[in-house]
């Protein structure tokens, strides 16, 4: 079902719950007659997915075994049942907590996971899920992100305390693939996130209760500025290296946290109250991508504009639960979003499906 929003009366409406919902549209799909929100049958449940632009399917953690699985969401999703192919890798004895695509554009497919019990980040080929090679990443590699500028994977250590950085050129396996390392303290639940763009390392580190940006050369990675926020979950911008999106956890706030002019310390740029806490987040060149436990929403990134009255613009609401019919869906909770090139799809904790959801037009 599609929730219609009045961007002028966004908040009150928000807040209160009180949405007008209007019939299923079916817009940002090349398949006129493609359902809105539709549920795709996956064979085994999966988490923390991304989309893999270059092989157009979902790669994602396997919920009950230490595996990476590839789903090809299927092109045809108007007649039901809707079922997925999906592919496994060989199982390893411990993975990391995410997974990570390379930098900058993705033309490879490759996809990262961290191997924590071997000091390493193996990389996949999505094709087949075949491990292609392996490199050293620090200690306990657990969660990863990467940096376009300088080519590197960034791995947080699985106790939080360090991140590395992994040469993604040259000949793995030597004694200097990792070429950077900062002690940041985030704790066993922190995460990363690098950009997309840029010339230096950078990234921000996320703790329990605080966002902080590090900054610099190889051989000299600074902090640049540090707010208090207890962060449930981040993302980056595709666009400003500076920028990164929050959920803050306890309320129902996103938070947009960028640099100062100054380059000197963090600041607030832009927030909103979203009716609902926001438990993932992801984000395109153009929009981020919002998800509660019953809806999704669409938000203007403004990466080049800003935002001039310090708050998100709403451009669409989807309550895809709405649009599920049996009660264990209904009830699953979302473990993952991944934004595709025409389609938005989300996991679901302990049930082998996902929900495939049109994105709004342009």
């Amino acid at each position: 079902m599609r929730a219609r929003v009045d961007h002028r009366r966004t908040p009150a409406l928000l807040a209160t719950g009180l949405l007008f919902v209007a019939g299923c549209g079916a817009h940002g799909t090349s398949h006129a007659s493609a359902p809105e929100v539709a549920v795709v049958r996956t064979g085994t449940p999966v988490h923390e997915p991304v989309w893999s632009g270059e092989e157009r399917a979902l790669v994602a953690l396997a919920e009950k075994s230490p595996q990476v699985v590839r789903v090809d969401p299927p092109r045809e999703l108007a007649d039901a049942p809707r079922t997925a192919h999906t592919a496994r890798s060989k199982t390893f004895p411990k993975l990391g907590r995410n997974l990570a695509l390379p930098p900058g554009d993705d033309t490879s497919g490759v996809a990262y996971v961290a191997l924590p019990d071997r000091d390493r980040i193996a990389a996949l080929d999505v094709s087949d899920m075949r491990t292609v090679e392996t490199r050293r990443a620090g200690d306990a590699p657990s969660y990863l992100a990467t940096d376009t500028g300088p080519d590197l994977a960034l791995a947080l250590s699985a106790d939080g305390s360090t991140v590395s950085g992994t040469d993604l050129h040259g000949k793995p396996g030597g004694g200097d693939d990792v070429v950077a390392s900062q002690r940041v303290g985030l704790g066993p639940t922190g995460e990363i996130d690098g950009p997309d763009r840029g010339q230096q390392i950078e990234y921000y580190a996320v703790a329990p209760d605080r966002v902080t940006h590090y900054k610099g050369s190889r051989s000299d990675v600074k902090e640049t500025g540090s707010l208090p926020l207890r962060a449930e979950k981040s993302a980056g911008d595709k666009t400003k290296v500076s920028r990164l999106y929050v959920a803050e956890k306890g309320s129902d706030r996103l938070l947009a946290v960028d640099e100062k002019r100054s380059s000197k310390g963090l600041h607030v740029v832009a927030s909103r109250h979203m009716g609902q806490p926001v438990r993932h987040l992801d984000a395109d060149e153009r929009r981020l991508y919002a998800v509660t436990d019953s809806r999704l929403t669409v938000l203007a990134t403004n990466s080049f504009t800003g935002f001039d009255d310090g708050t998100f613009d709403v451009v669409d609401t989807i309550d895809y639960r709405s649009a599920l019919d049996r009660p264990e869906l209904r009830k699953a909770p979302v473990s993952g979003i991944a934004v595709g090139g025409d389609r938005v799809y989300l996991t679901l904790k302990g049930v082998p499906y996902i929900l495939s959801i049109a994105k709004p037009h342009l």
